[in-house]
């Protein structure tokens, strides 16, 4: 994904919510002209101003790939990472009525990366993985979260859901630029993702057979990779402490 991609993306994804608040913002200064104002239209049109975190959203991922690019990769537990996303997001799982199932593999080794990216790209997919269900009737909802050690050389991470999934026939696409599957935009998110792995020395896939939720894989090699082509981008990040859990949330 070069410059002139993210360059493009960002003004696609940041164009819509600021369009809406702009469009919020003069509704309801109409409501406060009449008399009475009309209070509860005021009210509802700021609430729908909201749609401001998805700006916020499209620039945290940016800050993530490119903020502080003089800090060097550190050692990270993935298991860490994961247990800590998902720790974060249990009231947004609980509101969804998502059943959250974590299962790491014990002793793995940590890699050499950015936490706070890895920790974006984790976080990217589980919100992924509850919106995508909010669509899920008549079957549990549920949210896998898996890690387990590839050989001796990588560690495989895997989110899963229990939704709709995606069109097979979309499938080869949901990494582009501009793909969403969202009514209100951002498909910034998987393309920022795929990056910032691939600059992991990793790939991120995606497979779903459209009827029965998605899964999102990625490995991470273990062994370290060249810092020359991984200084060629802008990275942060930082240690962590080692961490094994296999739980339900």
């Amino acid at each position: 994904m070069n410059v002139q991609a993210i360059t493009a993306t960002i003004a696609h994804e940041v164009r819509q919510p600021l369009a809406a608040i702009a469009a919020n913002g003069s509704a309801a200064l109409r409501f406060l002209a009449k008399t009475p104002p009309d209070l509860e239209e005021v009210r509802a049109a700021l609430k729908r101003i909201s749609d401001t975190y998805r700006t916020s959203e499209v620039f945290d991922g940016i800050r993530a790939l490119f903020g502080e690019g003089n800090q060097k990769r550190k050692q990270v537990d993935v298991n860490e990472i994961i247990f800590g996303v998902i720790q974060s997001s249990r009231k947004e799982l609980r509101d969804h009525d998502i059943d959250a199932r974590l299962e790491l593999a014990s002793k793995l080794p940590p890699v050499e990366g950015h936490r706070r990216q890895l920790e974006a790209v984790i976080a990217n997919l589980v919100h992924n993985a509850i919106e995508a269900m909010d669509a899920t009737t008549g079957r549990d909802r549920v949210l896998r979260v898996r890690t387990r050690l590839s050989g001796h050389d990588a560690i495989t991470v895997a989110v899963q859901d229990s939704g709709p999934g995606i069109d097979p026939k979309r499938i080869d696409g949901v990494f582009g630029a501009f793909f969403t599957t969202k009514s209100h935009g951002m498909g910034l998110g998987l393309a920022i993702c795929r990056t910032i792995i691939e600059h992991h020395g990793g790939q991120l896939t995606a497979t779903s057979d459209g009827k029965t939720g998605s899964l999102f894989q990625f490995a991470l090699p273990i062994k370290s990779i060249d810092e020359t082509a991984w200084t060629s981008f802008r990275h942060s990040g930082s240690a962590v402490a080692g961490q094994k859990t296999t739980r339900q949330f």
